[in-house]
């Protein structure tokens, strides 16, 4: 059973539609026609002239697209694939399976015990993913980017320009690591890897993760499970966790 609420809409009309069959929820697409009305419609939106607040449920294994401008958006307890994305608000996904992409600007993102793949793209949005997570690839700008693992995944792809990242995972002996770093420092399990332009720091073998890490002047710290315990025993982490608190009201804008 599919369910829509829609709390409050100010400025561009709501539209509701079933097509192709898909449901389409979202600001009216194009009254004006032609580009004037094309840019009329993301201008309102860009400047807030249009908003609303809108509630969807669907059953659990449908795919979710949810896109916002500068709205806050919740997306929970879906196990299909589901794509999420914001110009400069803030996401939460919380509790979903299946394969996530998630794609922010300047908005920040939070991603709680997550089970599946995760493709995450940021530029200068903080991002934190949690969750069983058996492939992940992480793509940032100068975004940091936190990323705590409860199982040992697959593989790891992980690229910043100048952001820092910050991985947890249960076991940092079983990484096979290949490093790439200009100025920015690499550490994998207390062992640092700078400015070499291209290094493993593991050979490979059977039944380990792959890590492929590549930094312009960003930081990039990879943990193990006991060692990030005794971290957090001793005191706060180096680099703080963004955006924790949950979205007042998910919508669109």
């Amino acid at each position: 059973m599919t369910r829509v609420e829609v709390h409050s809409v100010d400025g561009r009309p709501v539209e509701v539609a079933f097509r192709g069959g898909r449901l389409v929820v979202g600001h009216e697409s194009n009254p004006s026609g032609g580009l004037a009305g094309f840019l009329k419609k993301w201008t309102d939106v860009a400047v807030g002239a249009a908003r609303a607040d809108i509630h969807i449920a669907v059953p659990a294994r449908v795919d979710v697209k949810v896109g916002t401008v500068r709205g806050e958006a919740l997306l929970s307890g879906t196990e299909g694939a589901a794509k999420v994305s914001t110009a400069s608000g803030n996401l939460l996904v919380s509790r979903t399976r299946g394969p996530l992409t998630l794609a922010n600007v300047s908005g920040d993102a939070t991603v709680r015990d997550h089970t599946g793949s995760i493709n995450s793209t940021t530029v200068s949005g903080d991002v934190v993913l949690s969750g069983a997570v058996d492939h992940l690839t992480s793509t940032t700008v100068s975004g940091d980017v936190t990323m705590d693992l409860t199982s040992q995944p697959e593989w790891i792809k992980a690229n910043t320009v100048s952001g820092n990242l910050l991985l947890r995972v249960p076991d940092e002996s079983a990484l096979e690591v290949h490093s790439s770093a200009v100025s920015g420092r690499i550490s994998v399990g207390g062992m640092q890897v700078s400015g070499r332009g291209g290094a493993v720091v593991r050979p490979a073998s059977e039944g380990r993760t792959h890590l492929r890490v590549s930094s312009v002047s960003g930081d990039v710290t990879v943990l193990g499970a006991d060692q990030a315990a005794a971290d957090d025993t001793a005191g706060p982490a180096r680099r703080p966790a963004a955006s924790g608190d949950t979205p007042a009201t998910p919508g669109f804008a």
